[in-house]
């Protein structure tokens, strides 16, 4: 269900929405009923699994119709024009040339929009009220060309302010902005114990995803060498996350364990702003605690599913998004590809020859790197007209140490909120990694 469910969000997203969706609809719920009436035709288990697909195809293109009609169309409706607005306040502004950008949600709306001001509003804080008069425009199209940076995350207007703001109180400093809140001191306290700005903005994107603070010399090594994905958090961050509580935390009943670490991955899944490889990590993370506990196998084709279907249901335009696409590409590669590329490097030698059976073992653990490249060539090919032939290679060496460094680096920023001159002792463990990583 929800990977057809899926399908046909992809499809009415890509190829267009349009009056096309509710004949397509229309087309799969018919051929649904006729598949109900084959009772003695068809074997049973077929014909169920054909009445599934066709019905979720049929409610995607049906949902995405819908979620364009009551969400989209009635914020595209207003731009081009000026007009009031009003709306709560989602995130800390973020700098730009001209004064400061922050997300809102519109006020009786599921859309969110892009508010252009003043630098004066640099100090809004999440849960105030944002009003006044602004140049309204379409997200999805700047400068005659068709964007998806702004509607996959579900921002669908960009509002350019006139004149001054109203900021009123909201409910900025509710228990329901914590997480938000909780991000900003892990800034403050990395920096803290980091002074050297390049370490303290590598341990930053690298808790938070916020890559902001990088140099573009950094960046661009890691991303030529296929490691910028250690700074999109995702299932590697969740993994290193539950392993550093299952560390911190040796809690002996097994059900107690897995339920601090969902409240923990939830909380940080919230905290890191609920993208798509984060949010599909931790769904992914939660299903595989989950399954013991009900009794039920862990299926990595089923919790990848799930995750997708969640997001797909809070924003259908989320598809159209670069990051979501590569994020699922990767770990459907993962989950696909990864065991039997890593048992077929093992079958190729079974001897007791030491110096092969390491070249056998190190092209066993390439299997991952291998397998997650699958998919998402294509589409880097597509987006970027680039291939990194040295990513397999490079995340061999350096996952490892960033998987330490981030584990460290989450101790040390939660030592520098008790006592910071322990907090940067630790902090040197992590400068050395962080070093090494970049060096490598």
């Amino acid at each position: 269900i929800a990977l057809s469910f899926a399908a046909g969000v992809f499809a009415a997203v890509l190829l267009g929405v349009g009056v096309w969706q509710l004949w397509a609809a229309g087309a799969c719920l018919l051929a649904g009923l006729v598949l109900l009436g084959l009772k003695r035709t068809m074997p049973a288990r077929l014909r169920l699994r054909g009445m599934l697909i066709l019905f979720a195809l049929c409610g995607a293109l049906v949902y995405t119709a819908l979620f364009q009609a009551l969400v989209q169309a009635p914020v595209t409706a207003r731009c081009g024009q000026m007009g009031e607005f009003s709306g709560t306040v989602l995130s800390r502004p973020v700098e730009t040339e001209w004064g400061v950008r922050v997300t809102i949600r519109l006020s009786g709306s599921a859309a969110k929009a892009e508010v252009y001001a003043d630098a004066e509003y640099a100090g809004l804080e999440p849960g105030q009220q944002l009003s006044g008069m602004a140049q309204w425009q379409d997200a999805a199209r700047i400068r005659e060309n068709d964007v998806t940076a702004f509607t996959s995350r579900g921002v669908f207007a960009l509002l350019y302010a006139r004149g001054p703001l109203t900021a009123e109180e909201g409910s900025a400093g509710s228990v329901r902005w914590l997480p938000q809140r909780a991000v900003y001191a892990l800034r403050e306290k990395i920096a803290a114990i980091w002074p050297d700005g390049d370490t303290a903005a590598f341990v930053t994107a690298e808790l938070t995803g916020d890559r902001s603070g990088m140099t573009e010399e950094d960046a661009a090594v890691m991303t030529q060498a296929g490691g910028a994905h250690l700074f999109a958090v995702s299932g590697l961050h969740c993994a290193f996350l539950v392993s550093l509580l299952g560390l911190l935390l040796p809690v002996r009943r097994r059900a107690l364990g897995a339920g601090l670490s969902m409240a923990v991955l939830l909380f940080y899944m919230v905290m890191v702003g609920l993208t798509p490889s984060v949010f599909r990590a931790c769904i992914m993370q939660i299903f595989l605690l989950a399954a013991p506990l009900l009794r039920r196998e862990s299926d990595g084709l089923t919790s990848l599913s799930a995750a997708l279907l969640v997001i797909l249901l809070a924003n259908p335009f989320a598809a159209a998004g670069v990051s979501l696409q590569l994020s699922f590409a990767a770990t459907l590669g993962l989950v696909c590809f990864s065991q039997r590329l890593s048992g077929f490097f093992k079958g190729l030698y079974r001897g007791k020859k030491r110096p092969v059976r390491a070249v056998v073992s190190l092209a066993a653990n390439l299997s991952a790197s291998l397998a997650a490249m699958v998919f998402t060539i294509p589409l880097t090919a597509c987006y970027f007209n680039t291939f990194s032939l040295i990513a397999p290679l490079s995340n061999l060496l350096i996952v490892p140490a960033a998987g330490w460094s981030f584990m460290l680096a989450f101790v040390a920023t939660l030592a520098g909120f008790l006592w910071l001159p322990a907090a940067q002792v630790l902090g040197w463990g992590v400068w050395a990694l962080v070093r090494y990583v970049l060096w490598m």
